[in-house]
């Protein structure tokens, strides 16, 4: 039975993929209208048919170019606001496959890898992105990891838990 129709209206959820290779985090800049010259982690909207690990993945690549694994969820940001509603982001911890950064010059106009420094050095970057970025690049992630649950009659689906 599906949820009730006032569960489905105000909400979206979105999520960022927290890209660490050698020590260093993947960053986009954004160059669509919102968002214009902005650095951050790549990511967007999770799509009706997809989970919002198959959405990361799928928006890391389409952004920069990079093929990626999922590790865990390393954080997750929650805010309600008149114009946008009510607004959950999902930010993922991922691992490079594949791929060197390739912006889609379509949302997107640079991606590349940065340290630690280089981040808190950026102009145009948010809070949110320098507090994920510290924790993408610590030893100590505490993230909630991924493990895949089989349910009798109703098939698989994945749970983040620490």
């Amino acid at each position: 039975m599906p949820p009730p129709d006032r569960y489905n209206t105000g909400y979206n959820v979105g999520v960022g993929g927290a890209v660490v290779d050698d020590g260093r985090l993947l960053l986009v800049r954004r160059s669509s209208r919102r968002g214009r010259g902005n650095w951050q982690i790549p990511g967007g909207f999770v799509e009706q048919n997809e989970t919002m690990e198959l959405a990361v993945v799928r928006e890391v690549e389409e952004e920069a170019g990079v093929k990626t694994t999922v590790q865990g969820v390393l954080g997750i940001r929650n805010r309600y606001d008149e114009e946008g509603g009510n607004s959950l982001y999902i930010v993922m911890l991922l691992s490079r496959q594949s791929g060197e950064p390739n912006p889609d010059m379509k949302e997107v106009d640079r991606a590349e890898y940065f340290t630690l420094a280089e981040i808190q050095a950026l102009e145009q970057i948010s809070p949110v992105n320098i507090e994920v970025a510290k924790r993408a690049l610590s030893k100590d992630h505490r993230m909630l990891c991924a493990q895949t649950i089989e349910q009798v009659n109703r098939g698989s689906y994945t749970l983040f838990i620490g």
